[in-house]
């Protein structure tokens, strides 16, 4: 399978038709442009610091070092969608890196237009799915406890959630072998 085909299709709560693909090494421009379409506060849930003055140069690199960094063991899902005078716009990405034997650190942005409709909430599903399919037996992330967006995200995951607070942060662990419902096929597209 191409890595540029289509896995999965899905509606937003609004009727919006959204396409989801794996991540190759050759998005770093559509990161750059989620990241562009993401506000300050946005910016700060998902990197959990202060980006509001980055150069254009150090935004690129980051986006080059995500997508290049070892996607044959890792994986990453892109959400595109025609959006008014931007046909195939990336509105959302989601990738894992693994940390250990069966292990990985999920990470989740969207933009700012796209918060609510779902774009979130289907990502990582899939993502999960696809990690599990992988041989993945746990996502983890730790989450500033003040952005209840996100726990809605991760509370409709079709797997066990567990979550530990500690300070301003809660750590969250998915387990990928306790289903909590009926899951949806996820086939592990081909690697090239």
């Amino acid at each position: 399978m191409d890595k540029t085909e289509i896995i999965e299709t899905f509606n937003t709560k609004m009727g919006q038709t959204i396409n989801l693909r794996l991540l190759t090494v050759h998005d770093a421009p559509l990161l750059v442009d989620i990241f562009e379409h993401m506000s300050s506060n946005s910016r700060y849930h998902r990197f959990n610091q202060s980006l509001d003055h980055v150069s254009a140069q150090r935004v690129l690199e980051e986006a080059n070092a995500i997508t290049r960094a070892g996607l044959d063991k890792n994986l990453g899902v892109i959400a595109l969608a025609d959006l008014p005078g931007e046909p195939g716009a990336p509105v959302g990405a989601a990738r894992l890196v693994a940390t250990g034997p069966g292990q990985a650190e999920v990470a989740l942005s969207v933009r700012d237009d796209m918060h609510g409709l779902g774009v979130g909430t289907n990502m990582l599903r899939k993502l999960a799915c696809l990690a599990r399919d992988s041989g993945y037996l746990e996502l983890i992330a730790s989450i500033r406890n003040d952005n209840p967006a996100v726990w809605r995200v991760f509370s409709r995951l079709p797997f066990e959630v567990v979550r530990t607070p500690g300070g301003c942060y809660s750590d969250i662990t998915v387990d990928l072998t306790k289903p909590t419902g009926a899951l949806p096929d996820s086939p592990v597209p081909a690697r090239t």
